[in-house]
């Protein structure tokens, strides 16, 4: 498996990564340093992430979680941080509903369809995300029509 990409204190480090699964919906991934000797486990359980061994600084733990789920995270269209926070954005074609669901840190916000009258993309909100702006609605948008997120017409 190729090496973890982290980019951290404007650098970009490498580290050997070795995926464990767990069971149905949960995986560790071990981060070993440039040595070897040290390691450093991650866990994915149903798309939550976490750091459960390893000492750390903070920066590095972040930037650490921030490779792993744009590298293994199946759920993850998009990554960002708003306001502080990582939002990590789930856009899937939802089969039989026409429609793409639009998820971000697991909860759902609402949906992209075809409009019927105009045959363009649409944002149908259904809970309010000052996160999704109208710039990444319609990078969204471009990329259902690109076919680049998984699972579009």
């Amino acid at each position: 498996m190729k090496p973890l990409e982290i980019h951290v204190r404007n650098r970009v480090l490498f580290a050997r990564v070795q995926e464990v699964n767990k069971s149905i919906g949960s995986s560790d991934y071990t981060l070993y340093d440039k040595n070897g000797v040290s390691i450093y486990i991650f866990r994915n359980s149903m798309s939550k992430w976490e750091h459960v061994y390893g000492n750390l600084a903070d920066d590095v733990r972040e930037a650490c979680l921030d490779a792993l789920i744009l590298r293994f995270d199946k759920y993850c269209t998009d990554m960002f941080y708003y306001k502080g926070e990582r939002q990590v954005v789930d856009v899937g074609f939802t089969q039989g509903a026409d429609s793409w669901h639009v998820r971000v840190n697991r909860f759902h916000y609402g949906a992209i369809r075809m409009s019927s009258k105009t045959m363009d993309l649409e944002y149908l909100e259904h809970h309010k995300c000052e996160a999704l702006t109208c710039e990444r609605m319609e990078k969204y948008f471009r990329w259902i029509r690109e076919g680049k997120i998984k699972g579009s017409k």
